[in-house]
């Protein structure tokens, strides 16, 4: 073999090997069933983007076939819940890396159409079967245990609530540990069993967060995925800084976050504590206390809140963290007049992906809508003539909420007289989130610059227009200003 056939055969051999190994590495979960109820739809996977704001993203998507046939794969690194909403429900189930998971969807119950356009009509929490995990797998074992669990508590509420009763507790939970013995190489069911028994004794008689957090968290791997582990904490610290910011530690950690903007400062305050005495934890802490402080603004500035945030998120060596800090910045900020707002990738009927990049250098008019709402038909009405008029200095963007992708098109393509820009918004929860759309329609204005100008913006039926001209007359005001200034420093 020639020289350079070998050295092609070499790299030929390297790249398959390094491919396998990348492959290997990637864990992916398959999702599958078969849902006629479902046929020629396009179903949304969510998850948590972190298990302490638990602000959802999308995961992926599927289409179900005209047999009601689905299938979808995702990269899973780590035991995952995801979920998706289907009619009334809001269906969930544990995905597992390595697994095909035949699931067993709900029989399709839509909601109607006050519930449709009602922001907070709330969905119904429903287990998704899975019908290959009958054999111990996790899904099949934390159904179980909720059931144990629950049973146990409705029974002996009184005792446990009322009385607290430690006894009852310490019988939960020989009788639990029994049941599952077999199960206990399943390194995440065995943790989410014991959080969850932790905070019933949290709830009944342990009832020193300080002295819980010493026992079961110091020096324990922080389980960012579980939410037992996570729930039992926030129960334990929510609000603690809220309440006792004038005494004592607590007097201490708002000095640290409010006067020092400091992490250094609040780690240095924790370290006093034995139950802190573990960095990852005291940032943990830290977020909580944090999050809660944009509830009471009076007390704690939010630009302050929003400075130590910025530090932590600087700071922190732990990619959780921040992930945490972040989310929290998007749960708390509330728009106003004058802030850049978040950016955003959304397709039109095309697909083409727009962002807000597309629409700088003239004023935006963002509403919220869809087609089956009457509001929005009228106002579409109305901006048909609007734009006509306003084209020249305005751009209207519509985030349009339609029951899926197929019908988005269908709209879109059936009303070419509605000539301005629509995008899919539907399967992007974090841009309702970030804009805090829920009511619909809803409206605000941007400048070119793409900072707000009007959070509640009026709606085209509320003479938007003649606001809008007010504005556009105020700004060529201080523009001509502006450049009278300009000529006379030349001059000079």
């Amino acid at each position: 073999m020639s020289t350079m056939l070998k050295k092609i055969a070499i790299l030929c051999l390297v790249f398959f090997c390094t491919s396998n190994i990348v492959f290997a590495q990637k864990s992916l979960c398959t999702i599958q069933g078969t849902a006629p109820d479902y046929a020629n739809q396009t179903i949304i996977v969510y998850t948590y983007s972190d298990y302490f704001t638990k602000l959802e993203e999308k995961l992926t998507s599927f289409t179900v076939d005209a047999q009601g046939n689905f299938s979808a794969s995702f990269p899973c690194a780590a035991v995952n819940e995801i979920f998706m909403y289907l009619g009334v429900y809001k269906c969930f189930v544990y995905a597992v890396p390595n697994k095909k998971m035949e699931l067993l969807l709900p029989p399709l119950i839509e909601k109607d159409l006050i519930d449709e356009f009602n922001p907070y009509f709330k969905h119904e929490d429903l287990s998704i079967g899975v019908l290959n995990d009958s054999d111990g797998g996790l899904n099949e074992l934390l159904l179980d245990f909720t059931s144990e669990f629950s049973t146990f508590v409705e029974n002996n509420f009184q005792a446990l609530y009322q009385l607290h009763e430690k006894r009852y507790v310490d019988t939960l939970a020989y009788r639990l540990n029994d049941i599952f013995a077999p199960h206990k190489g399943n390194v995440f069911f065995e943790n989410y069993k014991n959080y969850e028994l932790n905070r019933l004794r949290y709830m009944v008689y342990m009832r020193d967060p300080m002295a819980v957090t010493r026992r079961y968290y110091l020096n324990k791997p922080i389980l960012y995925n579980n939410a037992a582990y996570m729930d039992l904490f926030q129960q334990m610290w929510r609000n603690y800084l809220l309440n006792n910011h004038l005494k004592g530690m607590g007097k201490d950690m708002k000095t640290a976050i409010i006067y020092g903007k400091s992490p250094h400062m609040f780690a240095e305050v924790m370290e006093k504590q034995i139950a802190f005495r573990n960095d990852t934890l005291k940032e943990l802490l830290l977020l909580q206390c944090l999050d809660d402080c944009f509830k009471m603004p009076d007390v704690f500035p939010p630009r302050t809140v929003k400075q130590t945030l910025d530090s932590l998120m600087l700071i922190t060596k732990v990619p959780e963290h921040k992930q945490i800090a972040q989310n929290i910045w998007r749960k708390r900020n509330v728009l106003a007049v004058g802030d850049t707002i978040t950016d955003f990738w959304l397709v039109n009927k095309d697909s083409v992906p727009f962002n807000l990049e597309k629409f700088k250098g003239k004023y935006v008019y963002i509403n919220y809508c869809r087609s089956d709402n009457y509001a929005c038909v009228q106002d579409y009405r109305v901006m048909q003539e609007m734009n006509k008029k306003t084209k020249r200095d305005l751009h209207i963007v519509t985030l349009s909420a339609e029951k899926n992708f197929e019908a988005f098109q269908e709209f879109v393509s059936a009303n070419p007289q509605y000539n301005w820009t629509f995008l899919y918004v539907a399967d992007h929860p974090e841009v309702l989130q970030a804009y805090r759309l829920k009511a619909m329609p809803s409206y605000m204005l941007l400048d070119p610059d793409g900072n707000l100008v009007l959070r509640s913006a009026p709606t085209p039926l509320d003479n938007f227009q003649q606001k809008f001209a007010d504005i556009i007359i105020e700004k060529r005001k201080r523009d001509a200003e502006n450049k009278k200034r300009e000529q006379k420093y030349k001059m000079w």
